[in-house]
């Protein structure tokens, strides 16, 4: 258990973030069955609870949240957290008949409304399959790959992790060694 699983609570207890990673067993159905709700529970009012905190939370403490402990954090836990989170909103949205564009767009334009002004947002995302031919072939091109496309090259029988050094070059070689893509990454 790392020491961010020993945090004070949040939306999920330390107990819930066991059980989710499959670190802890409940003793019967049922007993899983009310976990899993109370989770969604607590996962749904949390989102009701950032209008609140958007409305109403003073600019001294969202400086000492995000201005202080985000950026004093380790580096990548801070990075991660966000990413973490925009990836849940647009999965859920999914479940949703909401458009992530819009909820975007409108977002950003709340969060600028408090600096007086308004922002013009531009949204694309061109879909591609995971697959290893493609992402070799997208670093012979000179691109970058995600923290999503390295994680898919590690897991992926298809590459070596020699071949894996060698695609990513000193530059990424940290991402897989600082255990960001085998802990932070979906398995594929």
């Amino acid at each position: 258990m790392s020491d961010s699983d020993k945090r004070d609570r949040g939306v999920l207890t330390e107990a819930d973030r066991a059980f989710l990673r499959g670190d802890r067993e409940l003793g019967s159905v049922q007993s899983e069955r009310n976990a899993r709700a109370r989770i969604r529970d607590r996962v749904y009012d949390a989102l009701l609870d950032f209008e609140v905190l958007v409305e109403h939370l003073e600019d001294r403490d969202a400086e000492l949240v995000f201005g202080k402990r985000a950026s004093e954090s380790d580096g990548t836990e801070a990075f991660d957290a966000f990413v973490s989170h925009l990836a849940f909103l647009y999965s859920g949205l999914e479940h949703t008949d909401l458009d992530f564009e819009t909820v975007l767009r409108e977002g950003v334009n709340l969060a600028e409304a408090a600096n007086d002004r308004a922002a013009a947002v531009d949204y694309d995302v061109t879909f591609h399959a995971l697959d290893a031919d493609h992402l070799r072939e997208k670093v012979e091109d000179g691109e970058s790959l995600s923290l999503t496309e390295i994680a898919f090259l590690y897991e992926s029988d298809d590459v070596s992790r020699d071949e894996l050094a060698d695609l990513l070059g000193e530059s990424r070689a940290s991402d897989v060694d600082d255990g960001r893509v085998q802990s932070k990454v979906t398995e594929f």
